[in-house]
């Protein structure tokens, strides 16, 4: 973790830790390595408009999808497939972004946001400025990357 990553984590991982433990009551645990996605994994993005402009990106291994999913839906799993895996990832995402913009951004400010889209592998870092952190869940992960000149800007107010 680079120094320039190091305010906004202290913000993000318990962030991302208490939506996934309030989500699906299972543990996160954030990872040093940037982990090595298959093909197999899935992504979604999600365009920040206003009052900044950049992109979130979460890369998702299916099997940590598939098991999520499961949990959430619960009784429902059994008719999960991969649009409505889909929409959790998109969900999941949303939630993320919002939560995330509405504690870095001041009070009084609000935020536009695009409509999460989805892209599949091969998966490749965004050129910087960006931020990105990772973690696992029973041995499976997930990488949440933040994109654009103006959205990382504003971890150095």
């Amino acid at each position: 973790m680079t120094s320039e990553e190091s305010t906004w984590a202290g913000i993000i991982v318990p962030l991302i830790s208490g939506i996934i433990e309030d989500m699906a009551f299972t543990e996160v645990m954030p990872s040093e390595a940037t982990p090595q996605y298959d093909l197999a994994a899935r992504g979604a993005s999600l365009l920040v408009h206003d009052p900044v402009q950049g992109e979130f990106q979460l890369i998702i291994e299916n099997s940590l999808l598939k098991y999520l999913a499961g949990i959430v839906y619960g009784p429902m799993a059994d008719e999960l497939n991969e649009q409505s895996e889909g929409d959790f990832l998109d969900e999941l995402l949303n939630t993320i972004a919002g939560r995330f913009l509405s504690v870095i951004l001041p009070e009084d400010k609000s935020f536009t946001l695009g409509i999460p889209e989805r892209f599949s592998g091969p998966f490749v870092v965004p050129v910087p400025p960006v931020s990105s952190w990772s973690f696992v869940i029973e041995g499976m992960c997930f990488t949440l990357i933040a994109t654009g000149e103006s959205l990382v800007a504003l971890e150095n107010r």
